[in-house]
């Protein structure tokens, strides 16, 4: 085996992580960190994180008259144009909240250097008192500002009231707590790095409320694209930083971003107003044998969903990846037509 090239940082070199300020994207930053002192950096070469706010940012609870996705928030922009500036070396985002290529402000500037792995798991989880979405009252109120959740939820259920509820991971706990809607649908990945027990709620008021959190196969609820996955962003032209970052990169993470992504910046331009439309893919092992890439688009009050699916051998090269992606996002082009969402 040929030896790995041999990791050159200037020495006593200080490498800035930025991240917004939430308690779930500082323990993604630390997550890269971490992961960063593990390689083969120096010992004289330090890491220090750095925190942004985003324009996406919400303090506390709060409501929106229309879904994220017909309003998109800024969740990235300033941590990327701090990384363009020179402020920060790496940027840590969850990799859903990048959006596709055309809309991407800093895309032709900057790379996602790794996908740190394993993947959590990428599913959504229902929460509240009811275990399973049949379960829930006819009305219902459940709490998600995701057109994605939405459209879902309706073609399901369409009694059920979407509240487009918004702030971080406790806020929204807190609105489920407060009786302002009856259940939520949330990421298990979110919950899961903040370390939330869904199945063993040990707070006062989780007992009170019975708080259940039940698992949303993709046949319910297909994910956000990248839903899961940690990414570590940096300048094209800063070679240091891309070498860096491609030790720490895990393959089934790039792979899984890769086709996804590739997903998007095909879909994601589909409806008529300014952000992404009602879809999700999930790109998974099917066995040992293949990569099983699963699709989907949707009108958002849920009324008709597609769905698309390929695979491709699971010792795939990236390329292969992005060939997928693109081959399932026009897939679904082709079957929805130029007056979907007409």
């Amino acid at each position: 085996l040929a030896a790995s090239p041999v990791l050159s940082l200037s020495p006593q070199r200080t490498i800035r992580i930025g991240s917004r300020p939430s308690s779930l994207a500082v323990i993604q930053a630390k997550s890269v960190a971490d992961a960063l002192r593990n390689s083969d950096i120096p010992g004289d070469v330090s890491i220090e994180l750095v925190q942004i706010a985003s324009q996406g940012d919400v303090r506390g609870r709060g409501r929106q008259d229309v879904p994220l996705a017909l309003r998109p928030p800024d969740f990235v922009g300033t941590v990327d144009a701090a990384i363009v500036n020179g402020v920060v070396d790496i940027g840590v985002h969850s990799l859903k909240d990048i959006p596709p290529d055309y809309r991407w402000e800093h895309a032709e500037e900057l790379t996602i250097g790794c996908c740190l792995g394993p993947r959590a798991n990428p599913l959504d989880v229902l929460l509240g008192r009811y275990a399973s979405l049949e379960d829930l009252p006819i009305g219902a109120r459940v709490g998600s500002a995701s057109i994605r959740r939405q459209a879902q939820l309706l073609a399901r259920r369409t009694d059920i009231i979407c509240v487009n509820l918004r702030g971080n991971v406790q806020a929204r706990l807190d609105s489920l707590d407060a009786g302002e809607v009856d259940a939520l649908v949330m990421a298990k990945a979110g919950l899961e790095r903040l370390g939330i027990d869904i199945e063993h709620q040990n707070t006062a008021a989780s007992e009170a409320m019975a708080l259940k959190g039940t698992l949303l196969t993709p046949e319910v609820m297909l994910p956000g694209c990248c839903q899961g996955i940690v990414g570590a962003i940096c300048r094209r032209d800063d070679s240091e930083m891309s070498h860096l970052l491609s030790t720490v990169d895990n393959r089934d993470a790039r792979i899984a971003e890769t086709a996804e992504r590739a997903f998007l910046n095909i879909v994601g331009g589909l409806a008529p107003w300014e952000g992404r439309p009602p879809l999700a893919a999930l790109m998974t092992r099917a066995g040992e044998e293949k990569w099983e890439l699963n699709g989907l688009v949707a009108r958002e009050d849920g009324s008709n969903i597609i769905r698309a699916q390929r695979s491709i051998p699971s010792n795939c090269a990236v390329a292969d990846a992005q060939e997928l992606g693109e081959r399932v996002g026009k897939d679904l082009i082709e079957r929805a037509g130029p007056d979907f969402f007409r």
